[in-house]
């Protein structure tokens, strides 16, 4: 998992080199791994002290914003309060005017200027709506389970629980868990429709 999560907790790790950069056994080492960590993995002991440093392997949720924060988000510019403006200074003529022109006049600039900003408004919010449904979308995307090599024996965790340094295994029809590092393939193909638009599985090498 995340060797850009390790680099984040650590200011040493994140003044090297990029990690895809780095050989398999230069990654190793700076991981401060052994030599034999793609047949035996993780301890369980290490395992667990490293989800305690770098904190489980999700996407980071913000807070959902409320109705009233999203239409603020949108009317929170200095365009909309120079039409506000506007349309203030035309309510004002239209109440105080005496002549029919100039008050039909007056009552048709507030109108526009509120339908403006009332549209303008709605079209923010159902996109801002929209993206946030894409972001939970890539999160289904994701796989619940990992199956890794931890203690010399390969077994089934919840894909929260993966940590950097962790040995993952992939199987056909298996979806990523993780940022992952790819040490060794055999006929790896990957589907990319929802990223890429291919509709057929793309060959990868390493």
């Amino acid at each position: 998992m995340g060797a850009q999560d390790a680099a984040a907790n650590n200011p040493q790790m994140s003044e090297q080199s990029p990690w895809h950069t780095m050989s398999v056994e230069e990654t190793t080492k700076k991981m401060g791994l052994k030599d034999d960590h793609a047949k035996v993995g993780l301890t369980p002991d290490e395992a667990a002290s490293r989800l305690a440093k770098y904190g489980p392997n999700r996407m980071t949720e913000k807070d959902k914003k409320t109705l009233l924060q999203r239409i603020w988000h949108q009317i929170n510019n200095v365009l909309v309060y120079v039409l506000i403006t506007v349309a203030v200074v035309s309510l004002i003529q239209a109440v105080t005017t005496t002549d029919p022109d100039t008050r039909f006049t007056a009552w048709f600039q507030v109108a526009l200027i509120v339908s403006v900003i009332t549209l303008n408004t709605w079209i923010g919010i159902y996109q801002e709506g929209n993206a946030e449904k894409a972001a939970d979308a890539l999160k289904n995307m994701l796989s619940t389970d990992a199956r890794v090599i931890r203690g010399a024996k390969e077994i089934m965790v919840p894909a929260g629980d993966l940590v950097p340094g962790d040995v993952c295994l992939l199987g056909l029809g298996d979806k990523v868990p993780a940022d992952l590092r790819l040490t060794s393939v055999s006929n790896l193909a990957t589907g990319e429709a929802a990223l890429t638009g291919e509709s057929v599985p793309i060959d990868k090498v390493i």
